[in-house]
């Protein structure tokens, strides 16, 4: 039962702090589920960041379910969703229309375009994060290669992402075994 609260308790942090979606609550998810509770090491997260990114869905809840799923079966599943959705679904109810009654007032205004500058730190931070495992030392030609294949196809040819994910999966599988 503990477990159960404390992956709502974690969730629910991340579904009120989250500000920017899914790439911002990452770092979030990250910190309470590898530094804070120790339910998994970097690792395994970027494993499941990895698998999670490679599906339909927003990411937070992806990860909410997974890692509830690990930590708790079923039940820690739905405690971990339940947290990371609950807040979303009242503060949108609640916040919106207050915004929306006060949206040419300059410090709601100013509010909203202060934050956005802490959502790319965090951002930046899980990259910095993430380098070691998906760039090892003894193996770094192929996943560097997968990298700028990626970023060329994305940026410079335009390729939908979902197509480079999938071609990236199809390239680990065959020359990172």
């Amino acid at each position: 039962m503990a477990k159960w609260l404390h992956l709502f308790w974690g969730f629910f942090k991340v579904g009120i702090l989250g500000y920017g979606g899914g790439p911002g609550s990452i770092s979030l998810i990250q910190s309470i589920a590898v530094n804070g509770y120790h339910w998994m090491d970097n690792t395994k997260f970027a494993e499941m960041l990895a698998i999670g990114n490679a599906l339909p869905g927003p990411i937070a809840t992806k990860l909410a379910a997974t890692i509830g799923w690990q930590v708790g079966g079923a039940m820690g599943a739905l405690s971990a969703i339940l947290g990371v959705v609950l807040p979303s679904v009242v503060l949108m109810l609640g916040l919106y229309q207050l915004l929306l009654a006060h949206q040419s007032n300059p410090y709601v205004a100013g509010l909203i375009r202060g934050v956005k500058p802490i959502v790319v730190v965090l951002l930046v931070l899980l990259v910095v994060d993430f380098i070691p495992g998906a760039f090892p030392q003894n193996r770094y030609l192929i996943p560097v290669i997968i990298f700028v294949a990626g970023l060329v196809a994305i940026k410079g040819f335009k390729i939908s992402p979902v197509w480079v994910i999938i071609g990236s999966m199809i390239s680990g599988a065959l020359f990172l075994r």
